[in-house]
């Protein structure tokens, strides 16, 4: 009697564990890009990425190694959702000295890029998005 209720307690033990692990929440983002930007002007769009809204990540875009080749220090982004055949949605700008972007959860899925707003010509060395 003994021996069946400890691998009834064993049974019990590991189910709860595995039922715990499957609905830990993610501690990392959906997902991330890398890549550079070489001598882009206003009104130039980033690549397209899907954010499916899986987590509650902040949608973030890190520039570093810039060379800002004409106008202001400040590199203003937009951050928009493509939407077919209508205007895209767009959630605002962001002022970015070389350093980091942040837009908060988005709360919508979808197809995602960002647009230059400055007035010269800028290469970045380094770009970091996550969602």
């Amino acid at each position: 009697m003994k021996n069946f209720i400890r691998r009834r307690a064993g049974v019990i033990g590991a189910a709860l564990l595995a039922a715990t692990a499957m609905t830990a929440i993610p501690a990392h983002a959906e997902g991330s890009w890398s890549s550079y930007i070489s001598n882009w002007n206003s009104g130039n769009e980033s690549r397209r990425w899907t954010d499916n809204h899986t987590d509650s990540t902040s949608t973030q875009v890190d520039f570093s190694s810039c060379t800002i080749h004409a106008g202001d220090t400040k590199i203003r982004l937009e951050l928009d959702r493509d939407i077919s055949y209508w205007p895209d949605a767009t959630y605002g700008m962001r002022d970015n000295y070389c350093g980091n972007s942040n837009w908060g959860e988005m709360s919508d899925k979808g197809s995602f890029y960002f647009i230059d707003y400055h007035d010269g010509g800028i290469d970045v060395g380094s770009v970091y998005t996550s969602y």
